[in-house]
């Protein structure tokens, strides 16, 4: 963790306010074992947050400024939240790989931390440990109670502190604060709430969009070519296309909320 972090946490105090940027590292792992890393996002604005993956964070500033979303993998956002701490509304975000059509989840789930007397410095920072549960794995937080921001990574909030790092007890997600800047500029977009759905309708989303990714095109009836190195247009292989997102969807499959995974076949 940077020195710069633990400059900035001191400052923080007199910050919260304002329009903040707290950025972690995310490590973690699929079935696979495999381990992979990202930087995500948690643009505070007084008692307001949204958290979300760097890409995503990038995707929705182009859609402030164009008018149109970027073209992103053909997997659905697995971490993305936003939080009002005034009225305790927190809920996940998520958009349709194939026509960005926008959804919301409100998380009724209510986070019963349990503080322990531990502590541990997390380079010049003392925290606390504290411990929850939420989706199905039991998490373990770092806090720093010198801090009056009671805010985290994802959905994770609550603590008389701000969340330095948090990571589930099989560490499969691992989240590391490494980095605080001010910004000027209003980060948090509210352009993705969207139509609200429950759990059940996002697991059959993602289970119609597995078995057919182009059930949307069709239905919408939509054009859809592309064209060859020359530019001369290509009629898409809907079949090879199909099942190459079924791969990269069963690959990604590495929800946070293990309670609500979808069971591909």
């Amino acid at each position: 963790m940077r020195q710069v972090l633990f400059i900035l946490l001191l400052i923080s105090n007199i910050l919260v306010a304002q329009n903040i940027t707290f950025i972690y590292e995310l490590t973690f792992s699929t079935d696979k074992k495999d381990v992979r890393r990202e930087y995500y996002y948690l643009d505070v604005l007084g008692k307001q947050s949204v958290f979300r993956s760097e890409k995503a964070r990038e995707a929705d500033s182009l859609m402030q400024k164009n008018g149109y979303w970027q073209s992103r993998k053909p997997t659905f956002e697995n971490i993305y939240s936003f939080k009002n701490l005034i009225s305790n509304t927190i809920y996940k975000s998520v958009t349709h790989p194939a026509m960005y059509d926008l959804y919301y989840i409100t998380i009724d789930d209510k986070l019963q931390w349990q503080i322990l007397s531990d502590t541990m410095k997390i380079g010049d920072v003392e925290c606390q440990k504290a411990v929850t549960e939420y989706g199905g794995r039991k998490w373990i937080a770092w806090f720093d109670h010198a801090s009056p921001l009671q805010d985290g990574p994802y959905i994770f909030y609550g603590l008389p502190g701000l969340i330095v790092k948090l990571s589930d007890e099989q560490w499969n997600f691992d989240f590391n604060l490494i980095k605080i800047k001010k910004s000027d500029k209003n980060n948090m977009f509210y352009l993705r709430k969207g139509k609200e759905i429950t759990w059940d309708v996002y697991k059959k989303i993602q289970i119609d969009y597995y078995n057919d990714p182009f059930a949307e095109i069709k239905i919408r009836n939509i054009k859809t070519r592309i064209g060859d190195a020359n530019g001369n247009p290509v009629n898409l292989n809907f079949k090879e296309i199909t099942e190459s997102i079924q791969k990269q969807i069963k690959e990604d499959n590495y929800p946070i909320e293990l309670d609500k995974a979808v069971k591909y076949p």
